[in-house]
């Protein structure tokens, strides 16, 4: 191999090596955007304005029937990450069961886990609160963050009672949030 063929070599490998570093890193942007982006909502959707009377998530998940259209409250817990990364979704947990700044005296980095009441519990007193498009489609993008949306708001929600629910996983298709 002379110089001037080695020279166009080296050029080549760069340029190859370039081409697909840049590839790997729009794929990493692509994953982090997907874990960040935030669900668009409609302006209303998320509301300081009073929804009316709201059962708890107990109360819906023992008296309220798929099809059905319910105000629920509760905070946002339940797990460590209530939220669904991607996804407009999250669990709300009724307020009987309580955070665990709530029980202990101990500084929990993660309160509204409930990490310090018991799992069967905490299961019996969650739903699954999705946002849904005209298609029933789940929505693309995060609820966290969104409008003061975080763990451990107490909020009530609008919505449906999904018609593939049943009360051990109930899921409410959310109409509005009231943030309280």
């Amino acid at each position: 191999m002379n110089m001037k063929t080695s020279l166009k070599f080296i050029i080549l490998l760069i340029s190859i090596f370039l081409i697909c570093n840049c590839g790997m890193e729009n794929g990493e942007n692509e994953k982090k955007k997907r874990f960040t982006l935030k669900a668009n909502l409609p302006v209303d959707f998320i509301t300081n304005q009073n929804l009316g009377d709201s059962l708890s998530v107990v109360e819906a998940k023992k008296r309220a029937n798929s099809g059905e259209i319910i105000v629920i409250n509760g905070f946002i817990g339940g797990r460590r990450e209530p939220f669904t990364a991607g996804r407009a979704s999250f669990i709300l947990c009724d307020d009987s069961i309580k955070a665990c700044d709530e029980i202990d005296t101990h500084h929990c980095p993660t309160p509204w886990d409930a990490c310090c009441e018991d799992r069967k519990r905490i299961l019996s007193s969650t739903i699954s609160i999705q946002v849904v498009d005209e298609h029933t489609n789940l929505l693309r993008g995060t609820l966290k963050g969104v409008k003061g949306l975080k763990p451990g708001r107490k909020i009530k929600v609008l919505g449906t009672i999904d018609s593939q629910s049943i009360p051990p996983a109930m899921l409410l298709n959310a109409q509005q949030i009231e943030l309280l």
